[in-house]
């Protein structure tokens, strides 16, 4: 009986540090959700209310990075910077980052004085995000890297920015990638 005890206990052991957390999914994942407003905090467009997704196309930009996000951080400003980073070698790229579900202009002000982003950091008109886009509330960041005409190449979404910041580097290769 002592030995039926032991191996259901080990075989639970190995069964639960088996499982892994399932990824979260946000977005759209073969075409982006079309056209939306926010109103830019930051950028080139500051103050004004506006559609980056329409702006980046009559741009005929070949690349874009629209980075969806529920919080306004260190964490998020390190995803940023390895974006820009990427802008900064290809002009081309069109890149911004839309506060959803209670991002204040105020937060972003504070993140771009402190760290000084080049992407435009911009709150969406409609407060849950473009409903087209079916962002899912669980993630904290969702990132689309799209090719002109709105096909995804990649799509990554977190339920943290921390994540998100650790991933990084990834989305930075995606965006170079949709370059090409």
């Amino acid at each position: 009986m002592r030995l039926f005890y032991t191996l259901t206990a080990a075989l639970l052991v190995v069964g639960v540090s088996g499982v892994r957390a399932e990824e979260i999914k946000s977005g759209p994942t073969d075409k982006i959700g079309g056209a939306f407003f926010v109103k830019a905090i930051t950028g080139e467009k500051k103050g004004e209310s506006l559609c980056y997704v329409c702006k980046f196309n009559g741009e005929a930009r070949p690349a874009v990075v629209l980075i969806f996000t529920q919080k306004a951080d260190d964490h998020l400003a390190e995803l940023v910077k390895a974006v820009d980073a990427v802008q900064k070698n290809n002009s081309k790229l069109g890149t911004v980052v839309v506060g959803i579900r209670g991002v204040e202009a105020s937060d972003f002000e504070k993140l771009q004085a402190t760290h000084k982003l080049t992407t435009a950091l911009t709150i969406a008109e409609e407060k849950e995000g473009p409903s087209r886009y079916k962002l899912n509330p669980e993630a904290a960041v969702t990132v689309l890297v799209y090719k002109q005409g709105g096909t995804i190449v990649k799509n990554f979404a977190f339920k943290d920015t921390k994540s998100a910041a650790e991933k990084a580097k990834d989305i930075a290769v995606a965006a170079e990638e949709a370059l090409k």
